[in-house]
């Protein structure tokens, strides 16, 4: 069986961690890159999964989504040592910017969680291109449905974070946009929301869900290697979110 090629940017805790958690102990074909902008913690945490998942293939990789050299010379680490990439999952995100003027953290705000996916998916297209099943899978949120927003039955209703749901909504157009773009050359894009979880990036809530519930729909659509699988869709756990 061939090894399929998975990157997942911001892997070293939280919902990252999870995935790679999850498909280190249920898929043992999977190369899986953990990247992690601190090397040290992504060696830490790679280090972590084969321990609870021994002869699993995680392999910690530095990699700073807002950096473009950083994001290069990932890019180019994969290509010669695989030759292609599988999947690549933009995990990476920030929630807020402490400190910040509301100019400055809604740009750092948007600048990490789309503007970066959107600069990695550039970088890593080329590789895709190359994989027979190739997977694009963008980690989005509820608070980034317009229709949620607006919907006062939702459980978050009145849940108001600007930027950081400005910046979901705007990777779901991007992923979309992909979709439209790449979707004729066979690579599955698809956007996920993995439920409020609670992790770091919500100072792990005491009335956030499990994390590694968190895991569960990204992980479904990244194994999916029907060529007719899911493409350009909104979903978690429970099935489609609305846009």
């Amino acid at each position: 069986m061939s090894t399929t090629v998975v990157l997942i940017s911001g892997a070293n805790q939280g919902l990252g961690f999870e995935c790679v958690k999850k498909l280190a102990a249920e898929q043992p074909n999977y190369h899986i890159l953990l990247g992690s902008r601190n090397a040290q913690r992504g060696t830490d945490a790679a280090s972590k999964v084969t321990k609870l998942a021994p002869g699993s293939q995680v392999e910690p990789i530095q990699l700073d989504i807002t950096d473009d050299e950083s994001i290069a010379k990932a890019a180019k680490y994969v290509e010669d040592k695989f030759g292609r990439l599988d999947v690549l999952f933009n995990n990476a995100a920030i929630s807020k910017a402490p400190g910040k003027s509301f100019r400055d953290e809604m740009n750092e705000i948007l600048n990490t969680n789309t503007t970066s996916a959107a600069c990695m998916t550039e970088a890593f297209l080329p590789l895709l291109k190359k994989a027979p099943v190739p997977r694009l899978v963008f980690m989005s949120s509820g608070l980034g449905s317009a229709v949620h927003t607006l919907d006062p039955t939702t459980p978050f209703h009145g849940w108001i974070f600007k930027a950081y749901a400005a910046s979901k909504a705007a990777m779901n157009l991007l992923g979309v946009s992909y979709a439209v773009l790449h979707g004729k050359e066979g690579i599955k894009v698809n956007m996920i929301d993995p439920g409020y979880r609670s992790t770091n990036i919500n100072g792990f809530s005491e009335t956030g869900g499990k994390a590694e519930e968190g895991a569960l729909q990204a992980c479904k659509i990244i194994v999916n290697t029907d060529k007719d699988g899911p493409h350009a869709t909104f979903t978690n756990i429970d099935g489609v979110v609305p846009w």
